[in-house]
């Protein structure tokens, strides 16, 4: 993944439904052999998914997965909520 290029993340509600789509910088983790993607969405650190499959791992995203990117309302514990409050 490229440092600093900003791709399209599409917002989803609770429902999974694309409230709105913005541009954001991706930035990955290091956890083990695995490196989630988040952006920051709402002044917050959000979790990157791509409807191609998963992101986490480095060896199988391509940039077919980064044309498909989404977030979705997540709580403190990272389990999905219904909205973005």
């Amino acid at each position: 993944m490229q440092a600093r290029r900003k791709c399209a993340v599409r917002v989803r509600d609770g429902d999974g439904n694309i409230v709105k789509i913005v541009c954001r910088v991706l930035r990955s983790e290091a956890v083990g052999n695995f490196s989630p993607v988040f952006c920051t969405y709402l002044g917050r650190k959000r979790l990157v998914e791509s409807s191609l499959g998963d992101l986490s791992d480095p060896f199988r995203r391509t940039e077919e997965h980064l044309s498909n990117l989404f977030i979705r309302p997540r709580n403190g514990k990272g389990e999905l909520t219904d909205s973005w409050d």
